[in-house]
């Protein structure tokens, strides 16, 4: 489901409408409870009475809990003198899921294809016998309610004062803020995910200079080769237009077979393939990246003419609402002297945004002989990324933008991640 007049809701998610019994209770927030030190019991049903010296709580997924699909489910338990942990045992719509004897206490259940009622208990024992449980609800939605609830997602890669990525953050080291106000993370994840990825190449005359095609094969190549088996792959070029797979295919031989026919010739329609390729995306499903290699700035094979029938910001806009992050890189030199058309921007500023709004990273190489190590640091950033989402607080349906920061607690790292979204429009009358 999109929201009217065809904006795409950046990073959102639309859970579908879920009905409950007729005069069922009214619509309530998710409920996570913290368990409390009982005698051990056999019935999985009996409710813990007072707090004692059992902790035991659900970590993933955080209240509000949205469930759909694989979901991982992580539970903390401790006692407060220091008693071990015996077992904690982990029921799903009170039937038992597993048992875990020893940490991590932490299992993927599907949750099915629908957002629906969904009901988490873990119930932790001690070596003492005693014990205490968490419980997990999702919200219940009344017989005939139809609501739209938008999970607005966020790809971050991270990495230390050396340039390391930092892999062993967990959802608690986040800070998500959109316009400024705090936001629940309520899905996080840093395990890798299948992407779908189009490689954009600019297949412009100049691109004949200095063997700047054959690296770009090469590198794009390699790049094929070394994705994961589940990605998918959009292969295009460009000069005055667009040319290349209309759908993103799993085939590495085909991909590979795209690469090769790609024949330089003519101008630079930088804007208009990046809003045509962003556009492609929009049907994809989860994580969205394009890589985009460049030697100029926009313009047709004259001079004196404009490139493309788009504009910069028409191409970013496109590229917000597709979601996909931009990894660019700009062959050539001067290219931080290379101005657009219109005397605005350099090359060098033009691809700098395009990455940095949308999450992804910019490269500069000095030799065209260096693009396929930049490819493989493209292959290995998009293997290290941490998934993050939450429900906006801001139910507005006004398709403006909207800013979002993430940060950690830890002046040493820095977070790329993109920049913001828009808002589905106003709903349909």
């Amino acid at each position: 489901m999109r929201p009217a007049g065809g904006l795409a809701a950046l990073g959102l998610a639309v859970l579908a409408a879920i009905a409950s019994p007729a005069g069922s209770a009214p619509p309530s927030p998710a409920a996570a409870t913290l368990g409390a030190a009982t005698p051990a019991t056999t019935d999985p049903s009996q409710a813990p009475p007072a707090a004692g010296p059992i902790l035991v709580r659900f970590v993933e997924p955080a209240p509000p809990a949205l469930l759909q699909g694989p979901t991982r489910i992580l539970i903390a338990a401790s006692t407060t003198d220091g008693v071990p942990i015996a077992t904690v045992t982990l029921y799903a719509d009170d039937a038992l899921l597993t048992r875990f004897e020893k940490e991590p206490y932490a299992v993927r259940w599907d949750a099915g294809t629908r957002f629906g009622l969904h009901r988490l208990r873990a119930v932790a024992v001690d070596t003492q016998g005693r014990s205490a449980e968490a419980i997990l609800e999702t919200r219940r939605i009344p017989l005939g309610q139809v609501e739209e609830v938008r999970l607005v997602n966020v790809y971050a890669s991270v990495r230390d004062a050396r340039g390391r990525p930092a892999l062993d953050l967990t959802r608690d080291d986040f800070k998500v803020m959109e316009d400024g106000v705090p936001q629940t993370v309520t899905h996080f994840s840093n395990a890798r995910a299948p992407i779908t990825i189009a490689l954009l190449v600019d297949a412009s005359s100049s691109m004949r200079l200095d063997d700047r095609i054959e690296r770009a094969r090469e590198g794009a190549d390699e790049f094929v080769q070394a994705v994961e088996p589940d990605d998918r792959l959009l292969v295009r070029w460009f000069d005055d237009t667009v040319h290349g797979d209309p759908q993103p295919v799993s085939d590495r031989r085909a991909a590979r077979g795209s690469l090769r026919a790609i024949t330089p010739g003519g101008g630079t329609a930088l804007y208009d393939a990046l809003y045509s390729t962003a556009t492609g995306l929009l049907a994809a499903d989860g994580r969205r990246a394009i890589v985009l290699l460049s030697d100029g700035r926009d313009q047709a094979l004259e001079e004196n003419e404009p490139g493309s029938l788009h504009l910069f910001e028409e191409a970013l806009e496109r590229a917000h609402h597709s979601e996909a992050a931009i990894y660019a890189i700009g062959l050539g030199r001067h290219l931080d002297r290379e101005m657009d058309l219109t005397g605005t921007r350099s090359v060098r500023e033009i691809l700098e945004t395009f990455a940095r709004q949308t999450g992804g990273r910019a490269w500069f190489p000095e030799r065209a002989a260096d693009v396929a190590e930049i490819y493989r640091q493209v292959a290995a950033d998009l293997r290290q990324q941490y998934t993050l989402a939450y429900v906006s607080t801001n139910p507005a349906r006004d398709g403006r933008w909207r800013r979002i920061d993430v940060t950690t607690g830890r002046p040493d790292l820095s977070i790329r991640a993109r920049s913001g979204y828009y808002a589905p429009g106003p709903a349909a009358p």
